[in-house]
């Protein structure tokens, strides 16, 4: 490899993305070359393997990334895009570049990539490693003087009736801090603002509920550090929580846990996992809703064909084993821990799973039973006229009180929806469940819903 003198802040390769796994090798392969301000050509060429060169005229920006259909794009200033033309990067071989721009040149030899990494150039030398990409962006990890102004510290503290925020920021003496806080109790008194920090800041947040917290300082070369997100709540008071565990069911069903949102609002699976595992349980688009509940499991589809109630959400994702003796799961959202549940042999007899809340066996995947109403505040009351009923007796009654429209349905012994009906919002009215019309002797349920909203309860017909 040539390069000229570094005086000159010639343009040069910093990472290449051949093998993508999550999209098609058209949609995510990319190539990044790293600009300085202090160097002007007229154009700028890349070549591959001896093909004939792709020509642009010189970038404006730190940051020059070539993708297909600028695919790969960062929306970020101070970064220049380009096509690839008809380049398709090698996948399953050795591969030569070369960057020419005046004087400058950059020629890199580069070996078989690995499924899912990319290389990045770890100085201005030779030597080239795989991790993940980052395109648009410099990785402090490998790359030699960047400007960086990041987010080093963050805590949170309870006091009496609010939260109070502190930390600090690092690399720049002077910046803006931009927060937003979101009551996941109340959404709607959630607020935004900007403070001007030499390097420490501070400020009070006026709740006494769990809340995101969303910390951004403007984006640079290196973006790791430029936001902070997460879920801030007291010990014990979490919105998130493992509500039941099943670590020796009976075969073939598969270990799972459940986990509900007690919140009002819909937190996203991207920030949300196992805190011994460091895999997430899903991309932004994916989130457990308001008064939601997912089962969590290393195998859903054999976990599908065991439960009855087919319309469950379930999310494919490492949980560890789960011993059957002793053992222990956290619930992490991003690196704060969430909830911790632990149990042993005497905690209950398996193959029952139980409700880490009550210490007791449960077996309800998908719904939640009556502890779960002290967490926030549920947008449905309800009360049933009884749970036991004669096939020739009175017809149950349901009182549904709520602001929303709400749903009831009849569920039969299999969980299959038999009857249902709307109760206007604000109805606050008695309704008439046909149950005898519909099942037959044993057991039965009634769902109630609204939004994301969800309960069952389970009732008996007796002869």
């Amino acid at each position: 490899m040539f390069f000229s003198s570094l005086a000159v802040a010639c343009p040069q390769f910093v990472e290449i993305f051949p093998d993508p796994t999550e999209v098609p090798d058209q949609q995510g392969e990319f190539v990044e070359i790293r600009m300085d301000s202090s160097f002007f050509a007229e154009s700028l060429f890349v070549s591959l393997d001896g093909k004939a060169a792709l020509g642009y005229p010189y970038p404006e920006g730190s940051r020059f990334v070539l993708s297909h259909g600028n695919a790969m794009c960062p929306d970020k200033e101070g970064i220049a895009c380009g096509d690839l033309g008809s380049y398709s990067l090698p996948n399953s071989r050795e591969s030569v570049w070369k960057l020419q721009a005046k004087t400058c040149t950059d020629s890199i030899h580069l070996d078989k990539p690995k499924a899912g990494k990319s290389f990045q150039r770890k100085g201005y030398g030779d030597q080239w490693v795989l991790d993940e990409p980052t395109p648009g962006y410099g990785n402090p990890l490998y790359e030699l003087d960047l400007d960086d102004c990041g987010i080093s510290r963050v805590e949170y503290e309870f006091r009496e009736d609010h939260w109070w925020v502190s930390g600090r920021v690092s690399g720049c003496k002077n910046t803006w801090l931009h927060y937003e806080y979101l009551d996941l109790y109340r959404p709607s008194s959630g607020k935004n603002d900007s403070a001007h920090v030499h390097e420490f800041f501070s400020f009070a947040i006026p709740v006494k509920s769990p809340i995101l917290l969303h910390l951004h300082v403007p984006d640079d070369e290196i973006s790791v550090n430029n936001n902070v997100d997460t879920l801030v709540a007291q010990v014990g008071n979490s919105p998130l929580m493992v509500t039941e565990v099943h670590h020796c069911p009976e075969e073939p069903m598969p270990e799972w846990i459940e986990v509900y949102n007690a919140s009002q609002v819909a937190l996203p699976l991207s920030k949300i996992r196992h805190c011994s595992r460091g895999n997430f349980w899903g991309s932004s688009a994916d989130s457990i809703g308001p008064y939601e509940s997912v089962l969590v499991s290393r195998d859903t589809a054999a976990l599908r064909e065991q439960i009855v109630y087919k319309d469950v959400k379930m999310v494919q994702a490492s949980i560890g084993y789960l011993n059957n003796t002793a053992g222990s799961f956290s619930l992490c959202y991003g690196d704060a821990v969430l909830d911790s549940v632990g149990w042993d042999k005497f905690t209950v007899n398996c193959p029952s799973g139980f409700n880490p809340k009550t210490g007791v066996a449960e077996n309800t995947p998908g719904f939640q039973g009556r502890h779960s109403e002290k967490y926030g505040e549920e947008p449905v009351v309800y009360k049933l006229s009884s749970r036991v009923l004669r096939k020739r007796g009175d017809p149950l009654r349901v009182k549904v009180e709520s602001d929303r429209e709400v749903m009831l349905n009849l569920l039969d012994s299999a969980g299959q929806v038999v009857w249902k009906q709307k109760a206007p919002a604000m109805s606050n009215a008695w309704w008439n469940v046909p149950v005898q019309d519909y099942t037959g002797v044993g057991a039965a349920y009634v769902r109630i819903s609204a939004g994301s909203f969800e309960k069952v309860v389970g009732i008996v017909v007796r002869p």
